[in-house]
């Protein structure tokens, strides 16, 4: 791994809301590659469960950004190894927000809510005399 710490998603909405405009791109780029980033770039596994780890100086520079922590674990089978990454949904999410993809554009004509209205069948009241008696 690079050494370099990611962001947090605070740290990122910060830098988004900047008026620096470098440091706004990064953010961006950043929030790609993690949103981009899948497990295979990083561990593969055979049709017989086997798992191999990319060896981290063929990492693309996009899995390295995706990679939150590798830890490995010594056990009696050779070691143990978890690799975890950034939350893909939290970054998506942000980059959609930033893009404005969230939120209704202020120049639509389009109504943010639509009323349904809903009209039953019309009933009668009818009333039956029931004397059938015929006398009047």
């Amino acid at each position: 791994m690079s050494g370099k710490t990611t962001p947090t998603i605070r740290q990122q909405r910060a830098a988004l809301a900047s008026s620096d405009e470098a440091r706004r791109e990064a953010v961006v780029q950043e929030l790609e590659a993690i949103g981009a980033g899948e497990a295979t770039d990083v561990i593969q596994w055979d049709d017989m469960g086997r798992v191999t780890l990319t060896p981290s100086d063929q990492l693309s520079d996009r899995a390295r950004r995706a990679v939150k922590k590798v830890k490995v674990t010594p056990n009696q089978f050779g070691n143990s190894i978890e690799v975890e990454m950034h939350d893909k949904l939290s970054a998506l999410r942000l980059l959609a927000k930033h893009r404005g993809l969230l939120e209704p554009n202020a120049g639509d004509q389009k109504p943010s809510m639509i009323g349904i209205n809903i009209t039953g069948p019309t009933t009668s009241i009818v009333e039956i005399d029931g004397d059938d008696s015929g006398s009047d």
